[in-house]
């Protein structure tokens, strides 16, 4: 068991993005299981699917949405999208800062979709009880803090080019674009305007680690500059108790 272990924790830490890798094999084991549990009738993915409007009984959905894929399609080209461009932020950030943007652009979608679903619960559609109606909009899918992550990389390579659909080249910023423009249009006529926006509110995140961002030099240099617990942290309070004890002796 210990060396299937060790050989699960090489792979995760081969090309130096474990996070990566990580919420891939994640994603992979949930498709995998649900399809297997619902031949005994369990619905895995409803435990951990975020429903805008109760959410609150299941608050762990606000991070664990992004592992509910029902299709195996769009998995599969989620899944080689984001070990490309994830793979790529993880080995310039620093697992520290990739892992925490991650995070917070998976949770201020979720709480965005909360968000309008209780305005437009209480705006009203068409004389309809609203909460009932987006009791079953669920927020799933990889490819929403997907648009995030694609905007960081091209803010990171805003000038790398890709061959789309291996003919046509492509610059990253267009194509972080496209990929943001394709979510909203998919969120745009399957429901409104409000929650298309809230499909690519991740990219807002982006701006917190690029260009004058508190996050811009990583998470660590944030928390050393704010005397948070870490490395400088430590450092500079073993720095002021030394200088207390000085001035003691003096």
């Amino acid at each position: 068991m210990k060396r299937y272990a060790s050989d699960f924790r090489r792979f995760l830490y081969r090309d130096f993005i474990p996070i990566t890798k990580g919420i891939m094999v994640l994603c992979v084991a949930v498709f995998a299981a649900h399809h297997v549990l619902s031949i005994f009738r369990i619905n895995l993915f409803s435990l951990l699917r975020l429903n805008n409007v109760h959410w609150y009984l299941r608050p762990w959905t606000l991070l664990t949405y992004p592992l509910v894929n029902s299709d195996l399609l769009s998995l599969i080209f989620g899944l080689f999208w984001f070990w490309y461009i994830g793979g790529s932020l993880e080995r310039s950030w620093s697992g520290q800062t990739y892992g925490f943007f991650l995070g917070l652009a998976t949770v201020v979608t979720g709480l965005a979709f909360i968000l309008v679903s209780m305005v437009v619960g209480r705006i009203g559609l068409a004389g309809i009880q609203v909460s009932m109606v987006f009791h079953r909009i669920g927020s799933a899918g990889l490819w929403l803090p997907l648009t995030g992550l694609t905007w960081a990389w091209a803010k990171n390579y805003p000038d790398r080019e890709l061959l789309l659909w291996g003919l046509f080249p492509l610059k990253a910023q267009w194509l972080a674009w496209i990929q943001a423009g394709l979510i909203f249009y998919q969120y745009f006529i399957s429901y409104n305007l409000a929650f298309a926006l809230a499909a690519i509110s991740s990219i807002a995140v982006v701006y917190l680690f690029s260009g004058r961002g508190p996050f811009t030099h990583g998470v660590r240099y944030w928390a050393w500059t704010h005397n948070f617990p870490g490395k400088g942290w430590s450092g500079k309070v073993r720095e002021k108790w030394r200088k207390r004890k000085l001035k003691v002796v003096k």
